[in-house]
């Protein structure tokens, strides 16, 4: 099938901070797989328009990171998108902010996704894949976050 360019444009993605921690399992008959399943994880994005077509989106995933914090990785890395628009696309406010929410987040929790596999690949536990994220329900989650603020 012949792809398509989306009007969204990633203009290029920073690494703000990561953080990374290993404590070592106590006990060494554990599935690792199964620890790794029940870390905690808790992102948080925020999208600010910085120019007219101009869009940062700012992403955090804190991984483990609890008061009692699971045995293997603690892990923390926050990064930004520079995203635009195709200017020869005419789109709406609300089209480019569902590009933005839905493809943007996407494409910048993979971009740390990858940076977290490569920051791992050498630890104790070998690589840590961040597992796949219900955009959708993150989504709903901030709306209601932000609707209680309000």
């Amino acid at each position: 099938m012949k792809a398509n360019k989306s009007p969204l444009m990633l203009n290029d993605f920073l690494l703000l901070k990561s953080n990374y921690q290993f404590i070592q399992p106590e006990n060494p008959d554990f599935n690792l797989g199964e620890l790794m399943d029940q870390y905690p994880i808790d992102l948080d994005f925020t999208v600010q328009r910085v120019q007219d077509n101009l869009f940062h989106l700012y992403t955090k995933i804190h991984i483990n990171q609890e008061t009692k914090p699971l045995p293997g990785y603690i892990l923390f890395i926050e990064g930004v998108s520079l995203f635009s628009f195709d200017e020869k696309v005419n789109l709406n406010e609300e089209e480019k902010a569902n590009l933005l929410h839905f493809s943007g987040l996407n494409i910048t929790i993979n971009s740390l996704r990858n940076i977290l596999a490569t920051l791992t690949a050498n630890g104790p536990f070998n690589k840590y894949t961040l597992p796949s994220i219900d955009v959708n329900k993150l989504l709903d989650d901030k709306k209601k976050l932000l609707e209680e603020k309000e």
